[in-house]
């Protein structure tokens, strides 16, 4: 196998997802993770209450379910079900994506609307991870990352605003002056710190904050001297109705957006998580994805009920886990405990909710600016052209405009209940559907569907014959997709064999790009992944290989780009072939 390239400050993988470190390492690294993820937590919904006029009540009982979510979903990801939780070191967490719509949803119709509206988009959610093979082709890269990059922009008008905010009595400059350290330390560390330090500048620059404040009599420490050490709140369970009137459906695809947009960042996270906790490389695997998705959806199906903040699978576990060289999921099991264990640490809690709200303006300022380059990230991973470039750039300009009311605001106000008055849903709307126009405006793909036997080899024959006269190829290119499409029918009728008895189908697409010809194979999961049993041919000691191993060589060397992506219901093949001859003649 080949070994995964590692980069230039990433330290050595000491212990993998499914090995035990020492009890003293485990814990520790635990409660230091723990720590580190435990601000954004409490944070997040103390903000949301907090603008939108919530008692002092709601605000400690959503940070208190918020903690306990946290804890039990992180467990599921270090424990997983069938259908639930990663297997991996990931953390769950209140997200700063959905301050800005819970605001709005509490301002309009309290926290009955926004019950109804998390819950919603939580089964919507749920109902994307066992289906999203299916969405594949209109949740791209190009939608989501520009529906990541509006979420900042609806946060914008709520944060910026705080940066400034102080008591009365208190000199505007004083607000302005906390912000500006907690922000100076934070960028100064993220800009000089070390590997190791750089996962703290958050909380460091928290702290200086928080110290200038206190001199600046901005701090109000006699909340937190008055907190009990152990204890729970007040008990403020959401007693109002779900709400589906006008609002409901005003706001509700800006919920949808923002719970997809992080479905498919997870998808990401995922991808990430699984390459940084083995020691040699691997095909992401695309049911672990399934499993953490459905995690976060039960989360905000808690979260809706209990009047806690919408929740999203943390990605600094990544770049902690590349720091420490510690991997396992041992260490999960503990960040969820001290998760739980702080819910009822009334204190502690105390001492993030009385951070003056300058303070907090400027850790969700990093925050969101992160976010926004994340979404760039994903539009751009896989190379852009004019199309993706257009889509982007007017999608986001459209919620740009929509949000600030710069288009048509009248019109707006009446259109679909004001849905398009949110700038993430008019911006998402907008990118789905330049995207759907596409989908269906390309080259017509040709299809066929088969039985996953051997025996339906001489009628793929005949598909890539007639495909390749179609598109004027080459009789040496006819030849390459004949061989590719036999030798992925084989090695898939293969894995097949090892499953449960029962027919099963395959469907080949094949559509021409450019010079290229890309086939996409589709059939019920089977055993396996084709990418990472290429790679082991690589494996030292691999010179005699038996008959399957011939054809994984074949297709290896046929085949431009393979990739193998895995998913409950579903195992998608795309094979890229690039055309070296000319046209037929």
């Amino acid at each position: 196998m080949t070994e995964r390239t590692k980069a230039p400050e990433e330290c050595e993988l000491l212990y993998q997802v499914d090995e035990t470190p020492p009890i003293g390492l485990t814990l520790g690294l635990g409660l230091q993770m723990a720590l580190l993820c435990v601000c954004s937590i409490v944070i997040n919904p103390t903000i949301i209450y907090r603008t939108a006029d919530q008692p002092a009540e709601s605000v400690a009982w959503a940070v208190f379910v918020s903690l306990l979510i946290a804890g039990v979903v992180t467990m599921l990801h270090a424990c997983p079900t069938r259908r639930i939780g990663a297997g991996y070191l990931l953390v769950a967490s209140t997200t700063a994506g959905a301050i800005a719509v819970s605001v709005d949803a509490l301002s309009a119709g309290g926290q009955g609307l926004l019950l109804t509206l998390m819950v919603t988009s939580a089964i919507l959610q749920l109902v994307f991870s066992w289906r999203i093979s299916a969405f594949r082709q209109i949740l791209t890269p190009t939608v989501t990352g520009t529906m990541l990059m509006l979420i900042p922009v609806t946060i914008a008008p709520i944060n910026l605003g705080r940066l400034t905010e102080v008591p009365p009595g208190h000199p505007a400059w004083s607000g302005a002056a906390c912000a500006l350290a907690t922000l100076g330390v934070t960028v100064l560390i993220a800009f000089k710190g070390g590997q190791r330090l750089r996962p703290w500048g958050p909380v460091i620059g928290i702290v200086a904050g928080a110290a200038l404040a206190g001199t600046l009599g901005l701090y109000d420490i006699d909340g937190v001297l008055e907190a009990n050490w152990i204890g729970m709140p007040t008990l403020a369970w959401p007693t109002d109705k779900p709400d589906f009137g006008p609002e409901f459906w005003g706001l509700l695809p800006a919920f949808v957006m923002v719970s997809m947009a992080y479905a498919v960042r997870t998808t990401s996270v995922t991808a990430a998580i699984q390459d940084v906790s083995w020691r040699t490389r691997r095909a992401p695997d695309l049911r672990v994805a399934q499993r953490t998705i459905a995690a976060d959806a039960g989360a905000n199906v808690l979260a809706g009920i209990a009047g806690g903040g919408f929740n999203a699978t943390r990605t600094s576990t990544i770049a902690l886990t590349q720091a420490t060289g510690v991997a396992s999921r041992r260490l999960g099991v503990v960040i969820a405990g001290s998760f739980a264990a702080l819910a009822f640490m009334p204190k502690i809690i105390a001492l993030v909710v009385a951070l003056p709200a300058p303070i907090v303006a400027a850790y969700l300022t990093v925050g969101i600016s992160v976010l926004f380059v994340t979404g760039m990230k994903i539009i751009t991973a896989q190379g852009l052209d004019y199309r993706q470039m257009l889509i982007t750039g007017l999608s986001f300009w459209f919620g740009v405009g929509c949000e600030y009311g710069f288009i048509a605001p009248e019109m707006l106000e009446q259109f679909a209940g004001g849905m398009l008055k949110n700038g993430l849903a008019a911006g998402g709307l907008a990118a789905i559907a330049m995207t759907i126009f596409l989908e269906i405006t390309s080259g017509r793909r040709r299809r066929i569907d088969v039985d996953l036997e051997v025996a339906s080899l001489p009628e793929l024959r005949t598909f890539s014959q007639t495909f390749a006269k179609a598109n004027g190829w080459s009789r040496q290119m006819t030849e390459r997709l004949e061989a590719v499409t036999e030798e992925t029918l084989l090695t898939l009728s293969e894995n097949e064999e090892k499953k449960t008895l029962g027919q099963r189908r395959l469907r080949l697409l094949a559509r021409k790009e450019g010079r290229a010809a890309v086939l996409e194979f589709i059939a019920r999961t089977g055993e396996g992944n084709i990418e990472d049993q290429i790679a082991m041919l690589e494996a030292p000691g691999n010179e005699y290989p038996n008959d399957r191993e011939v054809s994984l060589k074949l297709l290896r060397h046929l085949a431009t780009e393979i990739h193998h992506r895995q998913y409950h219901d579903m195992d998608f093949v795309t094979v890229r072939i690039e055309s070296k001859g000319g046209r037929r003649r």
